[in-house]
């Protein structure tokens, strides 16, 4: 019995300090460890796209202001695509440059209207 009481407690009190946090689910630590977040991207990851994708999207369950996009493919240096200014939405974007055929990495920083920033990384490939 008191240990049902304990576990209860500590749950009810874990769940509070939770919904308390405006950015729970923000650290980018949370978001590797959950790979089905509500954060989708477009190329999606693991995509195989039929020639160069013309735009980096990413889908936010809140609006925020997409910032870089870098891409890195073995044998190539870093493609670093810096977003033009916008005001944050759910979706934002970035035009890419044209992507020869190969495997990519594009890792993402974004930043929340309140100054909150995120970041994560998909791979796609080009054919």
């Amino acid at each position: 019995m008191i240990r049902t009481l304990a576990l209860t407690t500590a749950l009810a009190l874990a769940g509070t300090a939770a919904a308390q946090d405006p950015h729970a689910g923000h650290h980018p630590q949370a978001q590797a460890a959950t790979p089905q977040s509500s954060i989708t991207t477009v190329p999606s990851n693991g995509a195989m796209t039929q020639g160069s994708p013309e735009r980096f999207t990413a889908t936010f369950p809140h609006p925020m202001v997409l910032k870089t996009v870098t891409l890195t493919t073995e044998g190539q240096a870093p493609i670093v695509v810096t977003a033009p200014a916008a005001p944050a939405a759910a979706t934002v974007g970035v035009a890419l440059p044209r992507l020869s055929p190969g495997t990519y990495a594009a890792a993402w920083t974004a930043e929340g209207t309140d100054g909150h920033k995120m970041s994560g990384s998909i791979s796609f490939m080009v054919h």
